[in-house]
């Protein structure tokens, strides 16, 4: 009887564990299905309150649509203000012309001639090639890199000629068919200058003048008239040329 009795107990407890696993799944599923119940209705309600406020998000794509054309504009804005500052660049580069020769073989080519055609000393030569040396940074640029007056062109050639001044030298190199930026050019019109107008009235205080350092504060004064003379620069130059170093 007992034995009996202990397998029905054993019957009822395996169909209690099996109940209650069956119960467990059940749970599980109904969980599950709630999750699923849940996300539903989040992904319902979205849907639904965007298609209840659409202009949310015309909104949204029209900020988009105008940060992207921004972005486009600022980049094509960018890349013209890069060429630009790259002509700019290239453009001031071919404006500082340096004379192809050694400067030094320059200023003494120039001192020879301006002595033979005018007939001067080699001092009185060497005050105004001192002068022309300091004008241009030692023969090398032809045209002023940092102009007296904001937005003009400045001084150009030996003599870095200004105004209407400048406009003769360049009209006069285009008349004789030179490169205003050519050795032949600036000597050429200083020439012309000194013979043909009133600018070579100097010449006659030059013929005085009995060391380079006068002739170039002559040269200098009266010929060039610059607002900040420098005088010792000049000096110390002509004295160079005339080998009173």
């Amino acid at each position: 009887m007992y034995e009996q009795r202990y397998k029905q107990l054993a019957l009822a407890a395996e169909e209690g564990s099996a109940y209650e696993l069956s119960r467990a799944n059940r749970n599980k599923d109904k969980a599950n299905l709630n999750s699923l119940m849940s996300q539903t209705r989040g992904t319902v309600k979205k849907v639904t309150e965007e298609i209840s406020n659409p202009k949310q998000d015309v909104q949204v794509g029209l900020e988009e649509d105008l940060m992207q054309r921004y972005n486009e504009a600022f980049g094509d804005t960018q890349e013209a203000f890069t060429n630009t500052q790259v002509a700019s660049t290239d453009a001031n580069q071919a404006f500082k012309v340096v004379l192809n020769s050694d400067t030094n073989n320059v200023g003494k080519r120039l001192m020879s001639d301006i002595s033979e055609t005018l007939g001067i000393t080699d001092e009185q030569a060497a005050g105004i090639v001192g002068n022309l040396d300091h004008e241009t940074g030692g023969f090398k640029y032809l045209q002023e890199l940092n102009p007296t007056v904001p937005g003009s062109k400045g001084g150009r050639g030996f003599a870095m000629w200004t105004g209407p001044r400048r406009k003769s030298f360049e009209a006069w190199s285009a008349k004789n068919n030179l490169n205003p930026d050519s050795y032949e050019a600036s000597f050429g019109f200083f020439i012309e200058e000194v013979q043909e107008t009133s600018e070579g009235r100097f010449l006659k205080n030059l013929e005085k003048a009995n060391s380079a350092e006068e002739a170039a504060k002559i040269f200098s004064q009266e010929y060039l008239r610059p607002g900040k003379p420098m005088m010792s620069s000049r000096v110390s130059r002509a004295n160079y040329y005339s080998g009173e170093k």
